[in-house]
């Protein structure tokens, strides 16, 4: 990854775009939709600029100090274009050299806003039209009240935060609120069905968390043999105790605010630490490298101390087969059986 993603915060702040034509426009549009100060330089403003209010029309010819105190630059007048970049990189500030990646610090990805929701599809300017489709193809899927449901959740994470226990639980009502009746009642305006699928999941979760251990196969190493199973578990972990022989691109499935161990399966206290932190409350997963022995010395360890473990095998050998491409739909059902 050569560009790293990024949100700015552009409320109240500078921004500069040298050029008043179309390709100036396209990217002032996209400012609309932030709370930024638009200030243009341009000999011309496009029509559609010079009747913007929100547009500052700066100055006619370009000059370094324009740039002073901006947070961001775009430009787009060929002729100066190398000058504005060198200034800008000059004072530290991030430059967008519309279609000149090479003398540009920084892209714009194609956009799918569901404010507060923003979903950013970058390619690094290898092909914008992919980038475009993508785009696209997920603002055809997201529904429109995907916002809306988010400043819900914003405006009840205090409560969640008092009623609902830390760790899985918590991350269950998420589930459920995101991905259940709760979001289906919001997506069909329905005020009466969200306040009564809200109370009714607050109530489910509020209990507290019990402690699980799952003991999880990670197959050959190869992240897209990982069973739909085992990528679940991965993604409800608090807690992931892992073998060093599994591969980083299987640990990158995995949360990333789990807290993780590194372990030899030749340790004699692996069973240990598993237990320690489920007696926390929390949900454990053993990812083991290959295939899940369920007689192992850890799992009858663990049984005889009265912890019920759930083992999910890996995929070995001549059975190893390509999962399909999760759909939206899939991702859903499996956030929801996580859930429950």
């Amino acid at each position: 990854m050569r560009y790293f993603p990024i949100f700015v915060d552009l409320k109240d702040r500078k921004v500069v775009v040298v050029g008043g034509g179309e390709e100036a426009l396209r990217k002032v549009r996209l400012l609309f939709k932030t709370e930024a100060r638009i200030l243009v330089v341009a000999p011309l403003l496009h029509d559609e600029l010079s009747a913007e209010p929100r547009v500052e029309w700066l100055a006619t010819q370009f000059s370094a100090k324009q740039l002073d105190g901006a947070a961001l630059v775009y430009t787009a007048e060929p002729a100066i274009n190398e000058v504005v970049s060198a200034e800008a990189r000059a004072r530290g500030i991030p430059v967008n050299v519309i279609d000149v990646a090479e003398i540009s610090t920084f892209l714009t990805p194609s956009i799918v806003d569901r404010d507060p929701v923003v979903i950013a599809i970058g390619t690094e300017g290898a092909a914008p039209v992919l980038g475009q489709g993508i785009r696209a193809r997920l603002d055809a899927e997201l529904p429109q009240a995907l916002g809306e449901l988010a400043a819900k959740a914003n405006a009840l994470r205090s409560r969640v935060s008092r009623e609902v226990p830390h760790g899985n639980r918590r991350r269950a009502f998420w589930a459920k609120f995101f991905f259940g009746r709760i979001r289906d009642a919001v997506v069909a305006g329905d005020v009466a069905g969200y306040a009564h699928e809200l109370t009714r999941a607050l109530k489910d979760e509020a209990a507290p968390s019990v402690g699980r251990i799952s003991i999880v196969g990670a197959g050959p190493g190869d992240p897209e043999l990982l069973t739909l199973k085992a990528q679940r578990k991965l993604l409800e972990a608090d807690v992931i105790v892992y073998d060093r022989n599994v591969s980083q691109d299987i640990l990158e499935l995995a949360r990333r605010d789990a807290e993780r161990f590194a372990v030899s399966t030749t340790q004699f206290d692996i069973s240990s630490l598993l237990a320690r932190q489920a007696q926390a409350g929390k949900h454990v997963v053993f990812l083991v490298s290959g295939d899940v022995d369920r007689g192992s010395d850890e799992v009858a360890v663990l049984e005889q101390h009265g912890f019920a473990v759930d083992t999910v095998p890996g995929i070995t050998g001549e059975t190893a087969k390509p999962f399909p491409f999760m759909s939206r739909d899939d991702i859903a059902s499996e956030m929801l059986r996580a859930a429950s």
